[in-house]
């Protein structure tokens, strides 16, 4: 059995571009790598394009939305794989999940480690507080009831039909996996198989105040949630502080409660 491999870029060669497509040629049965890029000008293509069985399609006017749109009508097999281009696939990561499939799956996504030195940090302490894993802290927290895809295997019948709106520049992942459920599918998410997830400090604080706009367009988590999430911010940040001695892990996580709840406001 072989898969297409959906893969979203734009100037992607940093954080590990490079990593993350060994990852998938190692780890997964590809039937076509399918590239949609959105107008890239640091490598990424060059990279691309030395690979074997990749399509590339081109949405340099798109946005994530779009993207998804043009990767999802593309697909050609039973199963396909979203996966991100600043991640890399654990061992073994199809042989994994497949373990997983049952007849009423839709998607599995595979839990994202931080691998970014700040991000692991902070997610580190928050283990030690809730006296958890890693990755089970990363499944089981509030934010994660949004369907992600770092790393998702989906069954394409799941998906058939699905008109993704345009202007949902993030979020469009939640979308396709609220959209799977409401076709009577599971959208399972599992600590193994995994992906280590690259994203940068600069990236996560750039997001944080559309997730709290679309969080309340979205109906998800009151005003009551955000405002305790504010709430903890500062005493949370301590803790990351005192348990890492991570000034930057710290201070980014009070940042980004801050800045999620001013996004909510906004919404």
């Amino acid at each position: 059995m072989k898969i297409d491999v959906v893969l979203l870029t734009k100037n992607s060669l940093r954080p590990c571009l490079p990593e993350c497509i060994e990852s998938i040629n190692n780890n997964v049965p590809v039937n076509r790598l399918i590239v949609v890029d959105g107008g890239s000008t640091d490598g990424t293509l060059e990279l691309l394009r030395s690979q074997t069985n990749v399509v590339i399609i081109d949405d340099s006017n798109g946005t994530r939305a779009s993207s998804r749109q043009k990767g999802i009508d593309a697909v050609e097999t039973e199963w396909h794989l979203q996966v991100d281009s600043d991640v890399i696939l654990c061992k073994d990561w199809f042989r994994r999940v497949w373990k997983k499939v049952t007849d009423d799956i839709g998607a599995i996504w595979g839990v994202a480690v931080p691998n970014e030195k700040h991000y692991y940090n902070a997610t580190y302490a928050m283990s030690k507080l809730y006296r958890m894993s890693i990755k089970d802290l990363m499944v089981k927290q509030m934010r994660s009831e949004r369907c992600m895809m770092h790393d998702t295997l989906i069954r394409s019948a799941s998906v058939k039909g699905i008109r993704i709106p345009k202007n949902l520049h993030i979020w469009e992942d939640d979308y396709i996996g609220r959209y799977i459920i409401s076709k009577g599918y599971r959208f399972l998410k599992v600590t193994d198989p995994y992906c280590l997830h690259n994203v940068t400090q600069n990236e996560r604080v750039q997001g944080y105040v559309t997730t709290g706009y679309l969080m309340k367009k979205c109906h998800f988590g009151r005003f009551s949630l955000v405002s305790r999430w504010l709430l903890l911010a500062f005493p949370k940040a301590a803790w990351i502080y005192i348990v890492t001695r991570d000034f930057q892990a710290s201070k980014t996580h009070f940042i980004s409660n801050v800045l999620v709840f001013k996004g909510w406001l906004a919404g």
